[in-house]
């Protein structure tokens, strides 16, 4: 990591111990990345909570920019209270001090998968990122991602994701690294060069998506004819009569957590929310109506769960590239910002 990054962060700190009182306490509000399983947890999990315990609970939903995290704890003015963020983000928060080391006296600790917790978080659900097409409109597409750069064999747009993270690996498994060492060429000056330069191969060809909304609306458009899109949102277009087959040879996947925004003046709250919202039975009963892969490790284990939810990608963790959080720590900064200028120019 770098060096000067963390010594502003300790300024940062300084900073939020000499913060005025937080404001009087207001409606828990929980807030995450939208979509159909926010749908789903705001009745399994958010209301849940509130109807046991009765409490107020709202929910909110953010693309994960962390620059307004970042302004309301500086500023004391924290509207955020338990929030869901990806790994790295919140590697970075809780040793920025933007989170709040997590209680475990009220959230068990033992209750998770391996690799479940951080001291800032608890993990939420796994998600992942797979290659998939219209089989409606294309009878057959690419296989990996060496055929997804073929664009005389398989014509048409491509939809990526709108950033480094996830790009640039598929970049590299399409340029031949083996997944065990997409993370190890990755780091050098040369395997991002690498990168970029197999990314120039496709650029002219490629829709870019931000929101996880897009990959499903580009191609069922017609917009793109091939795109890596959540493989969660995948499975459910497929569940509503969509013909998507999700390549998972091509997956790559992670794990989000929930954790507390620091100055929240409803930490308490806010741990008592999260040990709800990881707890068996509500999990248990969010899995029949939207395909989870929970880092509750009963539910995670659970047969008829695994049944129900075939898309749970820890189940596929074998076939897939699983991110490394270290990694875009250390290297995320820099290769988002090279990212961001290359796709501008």
């Amino acid at each position: 990591m770098k060096t000067t990054r963390f010594a502003c962060a300790g300024l940062f700190a300084l900073g939020l111990a000499s913060a005025a009182a937080p404001a009087q306490a207001r409606d828990l509000m929980v807030v995450g990345f939208g979509g159909g399983f926010q749908d789903n947890a705001r009745k399994h999990l958010f209301q849940g909570y509130a109807t046991e315990k009765g409490v107020k609970v709202a929910d909110d939903v953010y693309n994960g920019e962390m620059a307004k995290i970042y302004s309301m704890v500086k500023s004391n003015d924290v509207t955020y209270d338990v929030i869901m963020v990806e790994a790295p983000e919140l590697a970075r928060g809780c040793e920025d001090g933007v989170f709040e080391k997590l209680d475990w006296s009220v959230i068990d600790q033992k209750k998770f998968i391996p690799g479940g917790t951080t001291a800032c978080g608890a993990g939420a659900v796994g998600w992942g990122v797979s290659l998939f097409y219209d089989q409606a409109r294309n009878p057959t597409g690419p296989a990996n991602y060496a055929e997804l750069w073929d664009v005389q064999k398989f014509p048409g747009k491509r939809s990526l994701r709108s950033g480094a993270k996830m790009t640039l690996e598929i970049a590299l498994i399409a340029d031949g690294v083996p997944a065990a060492d997409v993370y190890k060429v990755l780091a050098t000056p040369d395997g991002q060069k690498r990168a970029f330069a197999k990314l120039d191969q496709i650029k002219p060809h490629v829709v870019w998506w931000k929101s996880g909304t897009q990959p499903l609306q580009l191609v069922g458009s017609g917009e793109a004819a091939y795109a890596v899109g959540y493989v969660g949102r995948t499975i459910r277009a497929n569940e509503g009569g969509a013909k998507y087959p999700v390549q998972w040879n091509t997956l790559l996947f992670s794990f989000d957590y929930w954790t507390v925004v620091r100055n929240s003046p409803n930490k308490a709250e806010g741990m008592k929310l999260i040990s709800y919202m990881t707890d068996e039975k509500p999990l248990t009963n969010l899995a029949q109506d939207w395909a989870v892969s929970p880092a509750n490790a009963a539910v995670a284990n659970n047969p008829e769960i695994i049944k129900k939810n075939p898309g749970m990608v820890a189940n596929h963790a074998k076939e897939g590239l699983f991110i490394n959080t270290e990694f875009w720590v250390e290297h995320g900064e820099d290769l988002e910002a090279r990212f961001n200028a290359w796709l501008a120019k």
